[in-house]
């Protein structure tokens, strides 16, 4: 039972499978197309960078704070590299830039949060 001897596969489908097979590649391989990481496929003017945002504040409570100000359809913390930073979708450009000047200078969690556009202006 198991593989055949004559390498053609298994041999009528008893036996045992080998357990590679069972299990998706663990030991340090990155699938195919998977190098770049999460990323909001979302048109930037409609999202805003928010600033100064406390460490223990989580995404749900973000939300709910952004909320007050102008109803947002995405909130993400970032954590480690952009700590203290987080991205506000809406669902237009009029609503994100109406945001940007309400929650610019906003408290939550004891801190005042900065917020600007998304896209960085030129350097000149």
């Amino acid at each position: 039972m198991g593989w055949s001897g004559d390498g053609k596969g298994w041999d009528k489908g008893y036996g045992m499978m080998p357990m590679y097979s069972m299990f998706p590649p663990m030991w340090g391989m990155k699938g195919k197309g998977k190098g770049k990481g999460k990323q909001l496929k979302v048109e930037d003017n409609l999202k805003v960078w928010l600033g100064n945002v406390p460490e223990s504040i989580r995404w749900k409570e973000l939300q709910e704070h952004v909320d007050q100000h102008v109803k947002s359809k995405w909130v993400e913390i970032f954590r480690g590299k952009g700590k203290g930073t987080a991205a506000v979708v809406y669902a237009t450009p009029e609503e994100a830039s109406q945001a940007i000047s309400q929650l610019n200078g906003s408290s939550i969690g004891g801190q005042s949060l900065v917020a600007d556009s998304w896209a960085r202006g030129n350097k000149e």
